[in-house]
């Protein structure tokens, strides 16, 4: 069988970036092979290959024989079923994979030597899938790190074969073309101001790419090649978060209008005509490297500065290259963060918090040998890719929890783990580490648990999470989400004084969702603004109703998220709002929680513009959590709540104390007093007693609906 001068310049290629041993053309579809290179001490391939050329009988030869190690016989059995083999690289999307083995030289050797194998599949123009077998000994390593010792050795290497002028200071353009008068063409437009690196198909391209993507500045693609073409060139790059940073000029023909908007939609940036005009092509590319240059994207950072963790989007990127790897290998992903952080920030100040985090990381290195790397993929959430191992389990993820505690030395600090199990090498890098962030979740807020793991049950909730996101913009158009109201009573005359606006979402089967399953997520994923601005409509909207129909209206106070308060002019928008509406800003009183409040001087300044505007600041929740009587005094609040929780405390000498002196010093502030949760006629009676202002809670009326509500202000709004 005859190889094109492409493919024989891929192995070519190969041979000279590493020094190989064996070097295999292997015909999957026909059962074939052709032998490229062999050294002299290839024992086996060489008195074998005179007997047969199957592919699958010598991989079934090499798996029963002494040369083989017993620990990796079943990986050569699995190659010899050509068909699970050959399904197993279509599954993979004909990504390159390596493994590595033990095997013995020559039958008299006495110890075993590491091998790598590389394996490069295609399909060729007769629909064969085709692959090059790569085999050379490994490095030596004893440790996790001399394994990445020798990654970054095999990167330096082919750093060196493209970058021949170490200290260059041109910008890379890597031209993917399969015409060498194209590439010669562009080379000789772009010397002067670029380094040229040449690919003759996509396969190439996208080996160069993979291990010097921080290299290239740009790429010009041709679309019609051989083994890949450009378009599945384009697919693959954008499946990667790293390589789809780079920006890729699409090179077409006059005619290929659709061709240009196929590969613009593909990921494309831009695109150049054939015949090349050296000024269009020279100020197409600076256009797009300036962008390049200019976009937040690009400047990833592989590490982070602060833990020196691989980042989310390299950290991503390093899995699927490890596993594609080592598809011998089970992995599993651990994730973890500080469930309290909030509070304790709260408690111990920002500054102090963020020196907390090179401690963490600093305990994550040292919890196991099995661990391959490590990532920080959130403000506050490190990830680890581990080798799989049985040794996880609560015990396990306990020690390292009272570990953390001992270094930080702050009490009741709450560390939670999410750990998903030999991860599906079928799905992306991203999709297996929200596993692990979804079973992390699941025990948010709960004390004592410490670490769980990805099953059918998180699976369940995360299926629910990925419905309630996906249906999150049709039922804000088709108005699903419904504004529910909770009275507000005088705790004197038991009048309605107000209400507080609740949001309700009526799922398909015409059932409400609880508002503990999608506000949490909603505030995570970051669709919280858009509610908390659909409800502020809303009620603009009922205020300005009641006005026009000549009907007396009350403030109904609105709640606001963190996150809305950090959106860009949402005070703007929400002044507009009322503004159109002609609502005053008074009828629709602002509820912040008291955390937000002390949390940074920015939540401070937003608040204070509110009240500039003429809004009514309302402080809710006081008393969960970390509560102190100084935090009234850091913004102008016009009425504090009291929350439940401290509600609960009634009946009791220390409650009662407590909610006593918390109420006169914010009337001494000037402050009006809601008491919210209220249930009992005790509470009430003792509420009343110490000049509660305002009464909410279950026992004079639970949060209704629009209609309900408006018939009770309609009529008798005594109770």
């Amino acid at each position: 069988m005859e190889l094109s001068d492409n493919l024989m310049y891929t192995a070519m290629q190969r041979l000279i970036l590493l020094h190989y041993q064996k070097v295999l053309y292997v015909d999957l579809t026909e059962d074939f092979y052709s032998v490229l290179k062999i050294d002299d001490n290839e024992w086996n391939m060489s008195v074998y290959n005179d007997k047969q050329k199957k592919i699958s009988e010598w991989f079934s030869y090499f798996a029963e024989s002494d040369l083989c190690h017993n620990d990796d016989r079943q990986t050569f059995r699995n190659f010899a079923d050509l068909e699970k083999f050959r399904k197993q690289i279509k599954e993979n999307e004909e990504k390159p994979i390596r493994c590595t083995y033990r095997r013995k030289i020559k039958p008299d050797d006495q110890s075993f030597t590491r091998c790598v194998m590389e394996i490069f599949p295609y399909t060729d123009k007769n629909l064969h899938q085709i692959i090059f077998l790569f085999v050379r000994e490994a490095a030596k390593s004893n440790s996790i790190f001399n394994r990445m010792n020798e990654s970054v050795q095999r990167l330096k290497e082919k750093n060196q074969f493209i970058s021949h002028k170490k200290f260059n200071e041109k910008k890379r353009i890597l031209v993917v073309d399969d015409n060498s008068i194209n590439r010669n063409m562009l080379k000789e437009y772009l010397d002067d101001e670029y380094e040229i690196i040449e690919a003759e198909n996509g396969l190439v391209a996208l080996d160069i790419l993979f291990y010097n993507y921080q290299n290239i500045s740009a790429i010009v693609l041709d679309l019609c090649m051989p083994v890949i073409n450009g378009f599945e060139f384009l697919k693959k790059v954008q499946l990667n978060p790293l390589l789809s940073t780079i920006p890729i000029l699409v090179a077409t023909s006059a005619t290929d209008n659709d061709d240009e908007e196929k590969s613009l939609s593909m990921g494309a940036t831009d695109f150049v005509k054939k015949p090349y005009n050296p000024v269009v092509v020279k100020m197409r590319l600076s256009k797009i490297i300036k962008m390049k240059e200019a976009s937040e994207m690009v400047f990833i950072s592989e590490f982070d500065s602060v833990t020196g963790f691989y980042t989310k989007e390299a950290f991503c990127h390093h899995i699927e290259m490890e596993l594609n790897n080592n598809p011998q290998y089970d992995y599993d992903i651990v994730v973890s963060n500080i469930d309290n952080y909030a509070s304790i920030e709260q408690c111990y100040g920002k500054s102090n918090c963020e020196k907390l985090l090179p401690k963490l990381a600093e305990v994550a290195r040292n919890a196991t040998d099995d661990v391959v790397f490590y990532g920080k993929i959130g403000e506050r959430t490190f990830a680890s890719l581990v080798k799989h191992t049985s040794s996880f389990d609560d015990s396990f993820f306990r020690e390292i929890s009272e570990k953390i505690a001992d270094i930080i030395q702050i009490e009741n600090i709450q560390v939670k783990f999410g750990v998903y199990e030999s991860i599906d090498k079928d799905i992306s890098a991203i999709e297996s580490i929200d596993r692990a962030v979804s079973a992390m979740n699941s025990i948010s807020k709960k004390f004592g648990t410490v670490v769980a793991f990805y099953d059918k049950k998180v699976a369940e909730i995360q299926a629910k999470n990925f419905e309630m996101e996906t249906a999150f913009e049709s039922a804000i158009a088709k108005e699903d989400f419904e504004v529910w109201f909770q009275p507000k009573y005088s705790a004197k005359t038991k009048s309605i004084v107000g209400a507080e606006a609740l949001i309700r979402w009526r799922g398909k089967d015409g059932n409400l969702i609880s508002p503990a399953e999608f506000i949490p997520l909603f505030e995570t994923d970051g669709l919280i603004p858009i509610l908390d601005e659909y409800v502020f409509k809303k009620v603009c909207a009922y205020q300005k109703a009641r006005l026009e129909k000549g009907k007396t209206i009350v403030p109904i106070s609105v709640n606001l998220s963190r996150a809305s308060m950090f959106k860009k002019d949402f005070i703007k928008n929400y002044t507009k709002i009322a503004n159109e509406m002609g609502v005053s800003r008074s009828c629709v009183p602002i509820e912040i929680t008291e955390s937000m409040a002390v949390k940074s001087s920015s939540v401070k300044s937003f608040a204070e513009e509110l009240i500039n505007e003429g809004f009514s600041l309302h402080m809710d929740d006081f008393g969960a959590g970390y509560s102190s009587l100084a935090s009234l005094q850091i913004l102008r609040f016009d009425v504090i709540k009291l929350d439940k929780s401290l509600i609960d405390f009634i009946g009791t000498t220390s409650g009662e104390s407590l909610i006593k002196h918390t109420v006169a010093f914010a009337k001494e502030s000037g402050m009006k007093v809601v008491a919210e949760g209220v249930e009992k006629k005790e509470q009430l009676d003792f509420l009343r007693e110490i000049n509660c202002d305002y009464i909410q809670g279950f026992y004079f009326a639970a949060p209704m609906p629009q209609k309900e509500f408006d018939k009770l202000l309609t009529g008798d709004s005594k109770i």
